[in-house]
C-alpha cells in the first residue's frame, strides 16, 4: 500500500502540531526520529485514521480511508492497553475480533511466539506482567495481526537491551513480502539497524527524509549534524 500525505495538518486549538507539505510511504521499514512535541506520534495516529486532520490529506493507494484501508493498517499506541485477562488472551484479542476461527488463532500466536521468551507468562494475567513483559506482550499483538501497515509508536519502550534486539527482529519480518512498517523512536541507533528510510520531524514538519544510510551518515540539516554530531 502506498501511502501519501499532502498538505496535511493538525491543530490543537491555535497551534499546529502537524505540517506535512508532501510525504509518501512505500514499501519497508520508515523510522520516525525527532524531539518530543515534534508531530511524530501525531501523524502515526492520522495515518491510522485514529485521529483526523485538521486539512489537507491522506491517501491509500490513492484513495480515502475506509473499512478496507482500516481492516489493512495496525497500530501500537505508546502506551499500549492490555485487558484484565491473560497474555494469551491479549496477543489473541485483535484476531478474535476479526472472528478468526479458534484453531486459525493458536496456529497464528504460536508462530510468533519464539520471538521473545514469553510461554511462561501466557497464562498470566496483565496485571501481574512488569512493563518490559507488557511491552512484549503488546507488541505481539500487533504483530499476529499481519496487517499490510503497522505503525508502531515506541514499541521497545520498556525493553532491556536484549528484548529490543529481539523486537527489532520481529519488526523486520513484520516487513517481509512487501509490507509497510512505521516506527517512532528516539532510538538512532535502533534507526540505524533496521531502518530503510529515516524521517526526522521538528515542530510538526519533516526537516529531513530519505534512505537511512543517506540520513544518517550524510544529512543536510543543521539540527540533524548537531543532533547526530557529525
Amino acid at each position: 500500500m502506498i501511502i501519501t500525505l499532502e498538505n496535511a495538518f493538525k491543530d490543537y486549538g491555535s497551534t499546529r502540531v502537524l505540517n506535512v507539505e508532501k510525504l509518501e510511504f512505500n514499501k519497508g521499514i520508515y523510522v520516525v526520529l525527532g524531539s518530543n512535541g515534534s508531530g511524530k506520534s501525531t501523524m502515526l495516529s492520522c495515518v491510522s485514521g485514529i485521529n483526523n486532520l485538521s486539512g489537507g490529506s491522506i491517501r491509500y493507494d490513492g484513495k480515502g480511508f475506509d473499512v478496507m484501508v482500516r481492516n489493512s493498517i495496525s497500530m501500537l499506541v505508546q502506551k499500549p492497553y492490555l485487558f484484565r485477562k491473560t497474555s494469551y488472551d491479549n496477543i489473541a484479542s485483535g484476531l478474535k475480533f476479526k472472528r478468526m476461527d479458534r484453531g486459525e488463532i493458536s496456529t497464528r500466536v504460536e508462530k510468533y511466539l519464539h520471538y521473545f521468551d514469553v510461554e511462561s507468562l501466557l497464562e498470566k494475567k496483565s496485571s501481574w506482567l512488569s512493563g518490559g513483559e507488557r511491552a512484549k506482550i503488546a507488541l505481539l499483538r500487533t504483530a499476529v495481526l499481519e496487517t499490510e501497515v503497522t505503525l508502531l509508536d515506541e514499541p521497545t519502550a520498556g525493553m532491556d537491551m536484549e528484548s529490543s534486539i529481539k523486537a527489532e527482529k520481529l519488526i523486520e519480518d513484520m516487513s517481509s513480502g512487501g509490507r509497510t512498517v512505521i516506527i517512532v523512536t528516539h532510538d538512532i541507533y535502533q534507526a540505524k539497524r533496521i531502518a530503510d528510510y529515516v524521517l526526522f520531524m521538528d515542530k510538526g514538519k519533516i526537516i529531513e527524509e530519505g534512505r537511512s544510510d543517506d540520513v544518517l551518515s550524510n544529512p543536510k540539516n543543521p539540527l540533524i549534524k548537531q543532533i547526530l554530531n557529525i
